[in-house]
Parts: C-alpha cells; structure tokens; sequence
C-alpha cells in the first residue's frame, strides 16, 4: 500500500450511497431523534419526508416536520419556516399546525441569520411537543462557498443525529466531508430516485404564485396601529417607492407568525394591510418583508437597502 505523503491530509471515509431504504427506515424506528435532509433542489427531500412520515406514524410512533424551504415549502406558505406534528392515531398522515416562523424571503441569501434563528426557534418547539421523530426539510441551497458554511452553521446549531444526504454526483462532498469527523452525526448517503426532476426556475415561480393565489383569498383589510404593535427589526422609510403588496409577518408576543399581510397603506401611527385573518387581536409584533406581490400573486423583490 503506497504510504501518503508526508503532511497530506486523510480524507475522511464518506458511505456509499444507501441503496435499500430497509436500512433507514430500520435506523428511524428504532431510534428516537432529529434527522435533517440534505440536498441540491429537485432531487426528493420533500418526497423522502413524506414517505417516512407515513412509514413512522404506521408503526404507532408520532411524528414533527420543521419545513425549513422558505421557497418551496411543503406546508407553509413560501417566505415561512413551518413546524407541523402528525399523530399515529391519525389516518391517513394529516399535518397538524404547530407554530410559523416568518421570514419574508424566498432564500435563506440575505437573511441568513433570521433564518437560522426561526429553525432553532421550532426546533425547540418541536422537542417540547415530545414527538418520537423529528424530521427537518432544508433549502436547495448547498453549493458555494456561502451555502457550505451556511448548511455546516445550520448542522451545528440544529445539532440533528442522522444527516440523510441525497445527492447526484458529489455535490454534498464538501458539507459531507466536513462533517465526516463529527462524532455527534451519522450520515446517511441516499441515491436520488429516478422520478426525480429538477424543475425550472419559472415552474417554481409559478408554485409559489399558486399557493400566494390560495392564501391570499377573502381578504380583510386591517388598521394596526403603533402605539399597540410594535415593528420588529427594519421598517420601511418614506422614501417615495410604492411598498404596496409588501409581505408582513403578523406574529404574536412571542414572535410566532399568525398569518401574513399584504402592505396597503403606512404612516407614522400605523399600518394598513389586507389578510386572510379575520381578526388581529393577538398580533403584537410586524415584520416586513423583502417580497411585495402583485395583484396576481406575481413575486417583486425588494430588498432593504430599497426601502
């Protein structure tokens, strides 16, 4: 065997690819924990999620799901983190609400930090509720340089034990390599099923202006006024853009988000928005966003640095 280099690094062993579900499924019905899925867009998280949603709650054993895809979101509306628990009691799986952290963005890109607070924040939820899995989907977002600190920051906080990887070729390599040495985590390399097919950037659009056209229906326009809520973090100023359509999380004292509005009207006393809530009674805390929709439910970006 030919000795390495004096000074070379070892590369960590990474497992080959699972290609028996049987062995998973095994792992999560005898251990109790958090599992956190990996991988490029398109390539079955949300599927694979779903699959072992029904395969854990057939065998008696409850079930949460912290839907972290702020962009294509599984059970939330897009620009929100979602925590949902499924009772084994139930049949066929049905998710039940638990708690919606808003993010008012498509991407983590941006808003990196609001979004690895708001998985911490139902991650802790989901470990009160006492569930036996808890099962954490994640963004697209896994090759560059920001994506690998941002997922390995997000391993590290979330501390999950079991990385289930799905990738194409060897395009996790830098996060699985990473993570190869922790003793903490064991990784679990799936292939991507040949169903698989990666959607364009304009079908996703288009699932996300469907599900703004769903949620935003029988809308009730609501005064809230300042002296009774208070903004969270950057507010737009007068800067003479039209801000109208601007998403706003509308949470509750904790900062959990009830629904989401639709900016229609801003001066130095209060908002006006249109929302789907037909009462805003326990909001106490508004927090903008950077996406305005259309009457269409068509996305406009607006940064911050816009306002």
């Amino acid at each position: 065997m030919p000795s390495r280099p004096k000074g070379a690094r070892e590369r960590p062993h990474l497992e080959k690819p699972l290609h028996d579900f049987r062995t998973l499924l095994q792992t999560l019905t005898d251990q109790d924990g958090t599992f956190l899925v990996l991988g490029r867009t398109d390539v079955g998280k949300s599927t694979l999620l779903q699959n072992l949603v029904r395969l854990i709650t057939a065998r008696r054993r409850s079930v949460a799901v912290l839907d972290a895809d702020l962009g294509q979101s599984t059970y939330g509306l897009p620009t929100t983190l979602n925590l949902v628990r499924f009772s084994p009691e139930v049949a066929p799986p049905t998710p039940e609400c638990v708690a919606s952290i808003f993010i008012g963005a498509t991407s983590p890109v941006g808003h990196l930090l609001p979004t690895l607070v708001g998985c911490r924040r139902l991650l802790d939820r989901a470990r009160q509720l006492r569930a036996h899995s808890i099962l954490i989907d994640t963004t697209g977002l896994v090759e560059g340089p920001l994506a690998v600190e941002f997922k390995l920051h997000k391993i590290d906080l979330l501390q999950p034990a079991h990385l289930l990887a799905l990738a194409r070729a060897s395009e996790l390599d830098p996060i699985l390599v990473a993570c190869a040495r922790r003793a903490d985590l064991h990784m679990h390399r799936l292939p991507v099923a040949p169903a698989a097919r990666e959607r364009s950037a304009e079908e996703r659009r288009v699932n996300r202006r469907e599900k703004y056209q769903r949620y935003f229906t029988d809308l009730v326009r609501h005064r809230l006024r300042l002296n009774r809520v208070v903004i969270w973090g950057r507010c737009p100023q007068r800067s003479g853009r039209d801000l109208t359509g601007l998403l706003i999380g509308l949470n509750d004292e904790q900062g959990f988000c009830l629904g989401v509005g639709l900016l229609q009207d801003q001066t130095a006393s209060a908002v006006e928005v249109l929302t789907p809530l037909t009462t805003v009674r326990g909001v106490k805390i508004l927090r903008f966003g950077s996406v305005a929709l259309d009457t269409d439910g068509n996305e406009h970006f607006v940064p911050a640095r816009e306002w």
